[in-house]
């Protein structure tokens, strides 16, 4: 359960901070690769789409590489 002060963020806003488009994030979520809570509905995408701020932490903290892999 999520600490009751923890930010939720759209998926507008992890788009900004992830820097790619609101399609990537959407698509992370379909994928399971990052969780979300969807507070409404929508025939194509679910647009209320809430994403809690721990879990982009957690997601950019699992992509880290090596530098070996970097470079790859």
């Amino acid at each position: 359960m999520a600490a009751p002060s923890e930010t939720f963020l759209d998926a507008a806003e992890v788009a900004i901070r992830l820097r790619v488009s609101r399609s990537t994030v959407y698509n992370l979520v379909a994928s399971g690769r990052m969780p979300a809570h969807r507070m409404g509905g929508g025939k194509i995408r679910p647009r209320g789409l809430r994403i809690r701020e721990s879990a982009v932490t957690a997601y950019l903290n699992g992509s880290l590489v090596a530098p070996a892999e970097a470079v790859a």
